[in-house]
């Protein structure tokens, strides 16, 4: 039975006994701080398993994409080297949030076992608590189940809770004989677990006590790829049917004659399985728009992708394979998930730029380490700073260190390693205080004031949308629902309706005044801020100096809100041009870019977006098509509609979002555009004239960033421009703006002469420059020799100092060379003659005993002391 089988007959199986079947979550949590992925099925019903009665769905079925790697849940490392771990996997799961308990999932799941998938009875056995005694009955007397396959386990085995605190309860698990003949029958390693039930029934209080649960619920948790290699025969995962569709593209791709390149047979078999898995798993991210980065979620891709970098060299692919790889992810995988399909391009050129940038440095950390092998170092041991700097300076993980360097047997010195990093972390945040900082204070007040109101039911309506942003603002009739004062001074305020928009989409809030009428007169408060509830169900409104004020905001009361105007028109105008520009950059660089992020504000815009970087004549192209839509005064409809028949009419969706299937709201301009969008827009596209990209580049692999400024706030920039321009033009002699670029390249002409000229004489003085005193030492662990050269303090120029240590470096390249005037330091290594030293690592220690800060690449690495050198004697500790 293929994966995708299984797939298709595990929901069918669960929807006809009643569940309904909801598509997987995001592997991102969208509102669960605590996690870096979805790492089980359960994840994204937390809140319903603590709130039972709060779940839209009593009874429901996922196929949900899980990640485990980074974080507490982290399989990295054995992926690979064992038949079942894996980065990216797919959990099968069916829950109850108070629908059926303990009896009806055992019933349900036996059958689906034993007459869905057709396993045999002898091939399984089943564990439950040993104090379930309730379990062991329906498993023994109501399912029948033979009593020697029914097997009672500690609550280390079989007891399942969320936390500390909060749902927990027994869980039953089936489990499949694999026969393996290495192992007896009553050895545990011979049983393989495929599908966990939990019993949720008890509540563990904050004293540690168990209370039952008025509404119990059940969990459970089938991994798809176990029971694909159980119903394929197959030992090891890898070998089913889906992975073995990317292992037969790889084995194609191998150079001929070398399918195991420079490893053995096992190895080889480990780096195919390594790059099939980190293929899925680095896709599946890429498709929710996490992006590699040196932080959080996009560090733990950027291993991923670099650990299949190094994989596919071993096996001697010495190009791109995970983009390479990507149709054979496509063929195997595409029909269960569209959006591989959907966002081939964008997936692709994130893997290629990730890949290409890694290949370029991989060469030489590679000979680096190799330097250091063959170093002779009896121990053994790569040192802390020899892996930092593979780290810092050519984009190696530790972990990745640590593989090689076990391949070769060695090992890395990982305290020493991450007590460098400390040090470099607190060098580069020396400056913050660290301090609990009075606004933190505020926003964790307001937070926690958010939920609290959630819970008790406080809603409101918003009624922004009725409003037309280029309308003379009136002040609206709203009832105060509730407030609260901050600790600041400053209040929050739930009114209905509500006219204020809340952050969200991109947006900004709105802003503007409150006004309370009472016996005393007529009372104003500013609306510095507006924020959602997380449930989107009021907005909370920030007023600016209420302190003493309570006492107006009843419950009941009659207030009158008032929208900034000018604020909301220019954020109106910026976010019909956000969709316009969406619309242009579509038509101009083709339906393939995806929107990654964006900011609208009533000052300008920012468009965050899937491409290679764009030209000057794309950027103007793009202005042209936006300024077109304008002009033609489009009229801008809204309407509200389930999602599937917005997506049927072609209205784009930002795939990071969810939206409610049962109504989205659809913002379109006839002919241009179409998008879900719950944000304020203009009745028509007129006021987005003038339109002009003030800036464009790079944020990351495969993402750019457009800024813009539309209207009103355009006029005025470009206004500015104009006078920046005359200014310039001034200061050149230009009599006419037309002619200005003419004076300015003769002075770039000019200075790039100069500059070529000073220059020559700086390597001519290098070469001359004598020390007034030098000293010779050993440097770094390995005891390289070095010379230290102290240069007379006049004429400084730190350029001299790096040209002379350059020069030396070249002309005596079998030493390490440091050159000294006052304050400015730099050192040369040759990379031929000495390859296993680094300058920036053995930068690093001369800065340990000559205080300072510095860095630089293999060969040179420059750097400022604290205090000024002149003399041999502040030489002698070294």
């Amino acid at each position: 039975m293929s994966a995708s089988d299984i797939r298709q007959r595990y929901t069918d199986y669960f929807v006809k006994n009643g569940h309904t079947l909801l598509p997987s979550a995001d592997i991102v949590p969208r509102n669960d701080a605590t996690l870096l992925f979805s790492s089980a099925g359960m994840v994204p019903f937390k809140q319903f398993f603590l709130n039972p009665a709060t779940a839209p769905h009593k009874m429901v079925t996922t196929v949900q994409k899980c990640v485990r790697a980074g974080g507490k849940h982290n399989d990295l490392d054995q992926v690979g080297f064992t038949p079942r771990h894996h980065t990216f996997f797919e959990m099968l799961g069916n829950f109850s949030f108070g629908a059926y308990s303990k009896r009806e999932i055992i019933h349900m799941a036996w059958k689906f076992v034993r007459q869905e998938l057709n396993m045999p009875e002898d091939r399984l056995r089943v564990t439950v608590l040993e104090t379930d005694n309730e379990a062991y009955d329906i498993w023994k007397n109501e399912v029948g189940v033979d009593p020697r396959r029914i097997v009672r386990c500690g609550p280390e085995d079989n007891f399942w809770s969320m936390g500390l605190e909060g749902p927990c309860g027994p869980s039953s698990e089936i489990f499949w004989d694999t026969r393996d003949p290495r192992y007896s029958e009553s050895d545990d390693e011979r049983w393989l677990e495929f599908w966990n039930l939990v019993f949720m029934q008890f509540h563990r209080g904050a004293d540690g006590e168990l209370r039952p649960l008025a509404l119990p619920c059940v969990d459970t948790g089938m991994g798809l790829e176990r029971v694909a290699s159980i119903l394929q025969g197959k030992m090891n995962n890898f070998d089913t049917d889906e992975f073995q569709v990317i292992i037969r593209d790889i084995d194609a791709r191998c150079p001929p004659g070398q399918n195991s390149g420079n490893v053995d047979l096992a190895k080889a078999l480990a780096c195919k399985r390594i790059i099939a898995d980190h293929l899925r798993a680095s896709a599946f991210l890429i498709s929710e728009g996490v992006f590699p980065s040196n932080i959080g979620r996009g560090y733990v891709l950027r291993r991923i992708i670099r650990r299949a970098v190094r994989a596919g060299r071993l096996l001697g692919i010495n190009d791109s394979v995970l983009s390479a790889l990507y149709p054979s992810l496509e063929l195997a995988m595409g029909a269960a998930y569209p959006e591989l399909l959907e966002r081939r391009q964008l997936i692709v050129s994130v893997l290629e730029s990730e890949e290409k940038m890694f290949l370029r440095t991989l060469d030489k950390g590679l000979v680096l380490l190799e330097g250091i092998f063959a170093s002779g170092n009896s121990k053994r041991l790569v040192s802390g700073a020899d892996a930092f700097s593979l780290y810092d300076t050519h984009g190696f993980p530790l972990d990745l260190t640590e593989i090689i360097a076990r391949d070769n047997g060695w090992t890395v010195d990982v305290e020493a390693f991450e007590q460098i990093q400390r040090q470099s972390r607190e060098r580069n945040k020396a400056s913050w205080k660290g301090k609990l900082t009075k606004q933190d204070s505020v926003a964790r007040e307001i937070e926690a004031t958010c939920l609290e109101w959630e819970e008790a039911g406080i809603s409101s309506q918003f009624s922004g949308h009725d409003v037309d942003p280029e309308a003379k603002p009136t002040a609206a009739a709203c009832r105060v629902i509730t407030f609260k004062s901050l600790s600041n001074g400053d209040g929050l305020l739930v009114i209905d309706p509500c006219p204020f928009y809340a952050t969200g989409g991109g947006q900004e809030s709105d802003a503007g005044i409150i006004t309370i009428g009472d016996s005393e007169g007529s009372h104003e408060f500013a609306v510095s801020d507006a924020v959602a509830m997380p449930s989107g169900q009021a907005t909370v409104l920030r007023l600016t100096a209420t302190s003493d004020q309570e006492h107006l905001f009843r419950g009941g009361q009659t207030v009158y809100a008032t929208v900034d105007e000018v604020r909301r028109l220019g954020s109106a105008v910026h976010h019909t041009a956000t969709h316009l520009l969406n619309a242009a950059l579509r038509k101009t660089v083709g339906a393939s870019v995806m929107q990654a992020g964006s900011l609208v504000q009533a000052g300008g815009l920012r468009f965050d977006f899937t491409s290679s970087a764009l030209g000057n004549e794309q950027l103007r192209e793009i202005e042209g098509l936006v300024n077109k839509a304008a002009l033609g005064n489009i009229e801008v409809a809204t309407a509200c509609m389930p999602l599937d028949q917005a997506k049927a009419q072609g209205a784009i969706a930002l795939f990071s979002e969810k939206y409610d299937a049962a109504s989205v709201r659809v913002v379109q301009m006839a002919g241009v555009s179409m998008e879900l969008c719950g944000g304020t827009h203009l009745r028509s596209t007129r006021a987005v004239f003038p339109f002009h990209i003030t800036a464009e580049g790079s944020i990351g692999a495969g993402t750019r960033r457009i800024e813009a400024k539309a209207g009103v706030a355009a006029s005025v920039w470009l206004q500015q421009q104009l006078e920046y321009g005359r200014a310039t033009a001034q200061t050149l002699g230009a009599a006419q703006l037309s002619v200005m670029d003419k004076k300015a390249q003769q002075l770039v002409d000019r200075n790039r002469a100069l500059r070529e000229e000073a220059d020559r004489w700086l390597r001519a003085a290098a070469v001359n420059a004598e020390a007034v005193a030098t000293h010779s030492t050993a440097l770094g662990e390995r005891g390289v020799p070095a010379v230290f050269h102290i240069l007379a303090p006049l004429p400084f120029n730190p350029r001299l100092v790096a040209e002379r240590a350059c020069h030396l470096r070249d002309t005596e390249p079998s030493l390490v060379h440091v050159v000294i005037q006052g304050r400015a330091i730099a050192l040369g290594v040759s990379a031929e003659q000495l390859p296993a030293e680094h300058a920036a690592a053995l930068l690093r220690c001369v800065l340990e005993k000559l205080p300072g800060k510095g860095g630089g690449q293999a060969s040179l690495a420059q750097g400022q002391l604290e205090t000024a050198v002149a003399e041999l004697a502040q030489l002698a500790h070294l």
